[in-house]
């Protein structure tokens, strides 16, 4: 059953456009060779995405303020399940399982609502991914659904189960997965298929979309595919995590979607195999030369991402929320469970090296990894049930900088980092705290 195309939608440029980003936008895009600007989406400079980036390594380039400080706290009105993303212009958006209003779109200089949604089911497990013009795209049961950046909706396409964290595949198309394994390419401008759609489970039902989604938290069978992809733009090509149906364990799979015979395609690599199976989302190399991944026995497990080969297994001692952070020069830091001591690997290519342990950190979160040799992550003050957004050098582990997450309790879902190195995180409990530089906080 192919599912329908939906008409082209109505777009519109955001009220406020920072100069210093049009500038670097237009020079990014200016590439097509009759002189005309392209003005296809791509992925917006800053934390655009589920991890950050395509590839899911939660890596920032920008350097983060030397003197950054608490700029504004803000509760969702419910809990928060996935990572905060900050658009180009530095606006935060999360997503909650709040009654009413659960998809919200941050002012950065107050936290003020730019604009909130009453969406359904499913929403709450999305990160959003934000183009250049800071439009949102975003799926819930049913739906994947783009936005301008006032909040309107652009368009709607239908879909077979709950969309996850979308992410661009090239400029002017998205990828988007369902949990029921549906795969999409989608033109973010028409709305149009850009390539024929896939179905990882010839049995799933468009009349049951939370069929196995309840699975999908604990990477069950019956939840298709239950992280979002981690992509290659440059070699065109993705890489999931796929429960076949009637299989003992779940597999990373690769993925092509380059154009044959001038026909863009889905189009299965390879498969591969991990012991006791896959468990979290794929992560990338900057390179795309490498596909990391959790196994359920506690293994970090690096494959050849052109054949799906196993380049070395890690012993982790867990799996932990199965997430990780990875640098461009092969530093790792894989996510604990709650209170777990922060750790660093080094990717060596025939093996992983432990570099450091910090015991006496408790952590809660993701860790961010930064172009500036520290990373960011967030910890359980000593002694206290209160957070701290601590900062640590990669070279030796030291502690950097600490500040405190005012009233916060829990775990925090991730970090994310804007262009101009402001950090946004939030509490499973639903309070978002946002950084900035104490220049642009109002006296």
């Amino acid at each position: 059953m192919a599912v329908a195309r939906r008409p082209r939608g109505m777009r519109r440029m955001p009220a406020t456009v920072v100069v210093v980003f049009a500038a670097v936008a237009a020079l990014a895009l200016s590439s097509c060779s009759d002189g005309h600007i392209d003005v296809r989406s791509v992925p917006g400079i800053g934390w655009s995405s589920y991890g950050g980036n395509a590839a899911n390594s939660n890596f920032a380039y920008p350097s983060v303020p030397d003197d950054l400080a608490l700029s504004w706290t803000r509760p969702t009105g419910g809990t928060v399940t996935a990572p905060v993303t900050i658009s180009a212009t530095g606006n935060v958006g999360v997503t909650s399982n709040a009654t009413g209003c659960n998809l919200l779109v941050l002012d950065q200089r107050s936290g003020r609502k730019n604009f909130c949604k009453n969406m359904r089911e499913g929403v709450s497990g999305n990160a959003m991914l934000t183009d250049q013009y800071d439009q949102p795209y975003i799926g819930e049961q049913t739906t994947f659904l783009a936005f301008n950046a006032g909040g309107a909706i652009r368009w709607r396409m239908p879909v077979v189960g709950v969309p996850l964290s979308a992410k661009f595949a090239d400029p002017g198309i998205a990828l988007m997965v369902t949990t029921q394994g549906q795969i999409l390419l989608i033109d973010t401008q028409t709305a149009q298929f850009a390539a024929p759609e896939v179905r990882l489970r010839p049995e799933a039902d468009p009349a049951d979309p939370l069929y196995g989604y309840g699975d999908c938290v604990t990477n069950g069978p019956r939840c298709a595919v239950p992280a979002p992809p981690a992509v290659d733009m440059a070699h065109q090509r993705f890489f999931l995590n796929v429960w076949p149906t009637g299989a003992i364990a779940s597999e990373i799979r690769g993925f092509s979607y380059a154009e044959v015979d001038g026909k863009r395609t889905i189009s299965e690599m390879w498969k591969a195999q991990v012991p006791g199976g896959v468990i979290g989302p794929a992560t990338l190399s900057a390179d795309g030369s490498t596909v990391y991944t959790f196994s359920r026995l506690g293994q970090i497990v690096a494959l050849d991402a052109a054949t799906g080969t196993t380049r070395w297994t890690y012993d982790n001692g867990g799996y932990g929320f199965a997430t990780m952070t990875v640098s461009p020069d092969g530093l790792i830091i894989p996510t604990g469970v709650i209170g777990a001591p922060l750790t660093l690997l080094r990717d060596r290519g025939d093996r992983a090296e432990k570099v450091w342990q910090r015991n006496d950190l408790a952590t809660v979160s993701l860790s961010a990894l930064t172009n500036s040799g520290t990373a960011w992550t967030v910890v359980r003050d000593p002694g206290k049930d209160t957070l701290s957004l601590t900062e640590v050098s990669t070279a030796d582990g030291s502690t950097e900088r600490s500040l405190t997450l005012p009233d916060s309790a829990g775990f925090t879902t991730g970090i994310a980092v804007s262009a101009s190195g402001q950090i946004a995180t939030a509490t499973n409990l639903g309070e978002v705290y946002f950084f900035d530089s104490k220049s642009n906080i109002p006296g």
